[in-house]
């Protein structure tokens, strides 16, 4: 395997109509070389055999100190190439320089972090971070080059994220996707043998989750349930119901505005898929958006399209960073379901209430009632009705119950 030579040169052949030319760091490997420009400089100030700025230009001690700084970073990213790949070309070299993909994971993962962060997708963001700080911690080194991730290495960390740290199947199956997902990334820039990536050599498998849902009669009591309207229970209660009748996600309702409802419809664009999605009005829905139309009215309070159905946000989360809206949303959402939890010990309801009971209640009261699949599909904005059947299945499980009641009797 021969060796990349490294040569800091002055390309007196590319002298610029300012009269500068560019200084590059040649890379030379089986006989062919590619360049990468430092920066540009008058012929005049350069000492070709020192390989370095003359002291009488002014800032050599700066543009100096630049040359012995990118000569280090490419001497060891081609170091690292080398160690991931036993046979290196100069054309991956050049990829490497020209797209500055790190070989070492980390150092890639935090780039594009850095980026998702920038991009305003708040969400992945803090996924990604917590999938790399697991692993940084795991590895406990600030470096992880590519080569050292081996099938091996991977089994072995997914036993530690089940095993050590408690993590179920579905959270570690997340974490294991976005570190292949991160990888193929670096095997695509340097366009690496796809065949010996590891994560080619696993399947990663989720469970089904047990779907958490509410019978009619517990939602009954719910709506029967007397709350003043001063009370910190009331919103609580009139959210949870709202999307057991709709089926909308919690940031979706919460984000709802006056604009996104007729007399029998409600369109939106969902905030998790970004996708529009139109939900025709159950009868219990128009009776809580009426309520809320003439409270507003009794307290003088002018409807405008703009204003929130349900006034609990702090802020508009649309004139907001997508980080303060996502955190708006999640504390909004917690303090709900701490009093949704509080509003179940007092009605006798022995399940672990949340806003999200509320959407699994709403199709699972579809499914029980023989409405189809696909429909049901439409109406939650599932993307594939793969997702949609989990609760075909809750269902299958209350028919086996039915049954176990007459083997009883």
């Amino acid at each position: 395997m021969t060796v990349a030579k490294f040569k800091v040169v002055l390309r007196k052949d590319k002298v610029s109509k300012h009269g500068e030319a560019p200084v590059c760091l040649r890379i030379t490997k089986d006989r062919r070389c590619t360049y990468k420009t430092l920066f540009h400089l008058n012929p005049a100030y350069w000492d070709e055999n020192a390989q370095r700025v003359k002291k009488q230009c002014p800032n050599a001690e700066l543009l100096n100190a630049t040359i012995a700084k990118k000569r280090a970073e490419m001497e060891q990213e081609t170091y690292m190439l080398a160690m991931t790949e036993n046979s290196v070309s100069i054309s991956t070299i050049r990829n490497k320089i020209n797209t500055r993909t790190s070989f070492d994971l980390f150092e890639y993962a935090d780039k594009y972090i850095r980026e998702l962060l920038e991009e305003g997708k708040y969400s992945t963001y803090k996924k990604c971070k917590s999938v790399i700080w697991k692993l940084r911690h795991y590895v406990g080194k600030e470096t992880l080059p590519i080569k050292c991730i081996t099938e091996t290495f991977l089994r072995k960390y997914e036993s530690y994220l089940m095993n050590t740290l408690g993590n179920n199947r579905n959270t570690t199956t997340v974490n294991m996707k976005t570190l292949g997902k991160l990888v193929g990334d670096i095997y695509r820039n340097y366009d690496l043998d796809e065949h010996t990536n590891p994560f080619r050599k696993i399947k990663f498998h989720q469970e089904q989750t047990e779907r958490t849902y509410l019978e009619i009669e517990d939602i009954k009591k719910i709506q029967d349930f007397k709350v003043k309207l001063q009370s910190p229970l009331y919103d609580a209660r009139e959210v949870f119901l709202f999307e057991c009748f709709t089926g909308l996600r919690i940031s979706d309702i919460l984000t709802l505005r006056w604009k996104n409802v007729t007399d029998n419809s409600i369109t939106i664009c969902m905030r998790k898929t970004e996708k529009s999605l139109t939900i025709p009005l159950h009868d219990y829905v128009k009776f809580i958006l009426k309520k809320r139309r003439r409270l507003l009215e009794e307290d003088g309070v002018k409807i405008t399209g703009e204003k929130y159905v349900f006034n609990i946000l702090k802020i508009d989360v649309d004139e907001a960073s997508a980080r303060d809206a996502l955190n708006t949303i999640s504390s909004a959402t917690a303090i709900i379901n701490k009093r949704l939890k509080y509003m179940a010990l007092k009605l006798g309801i022995k399940k672990n209430l949340s806003t999200h009971v509320a959407r699994h209640s709403f199709a699972t009261m579809l499914v029980t009632g023989d409405v189809s699949l696909f429909v049901i599909k439409e109406l939650l904005g599932h993307s594939d009705v793969k997702v949609t059947q989990i609760y075909a299945k809750v269902v299958s499980k209350k028919k086996e119950e039915a049954i176990n009641v007459l083997n009883r009797l």
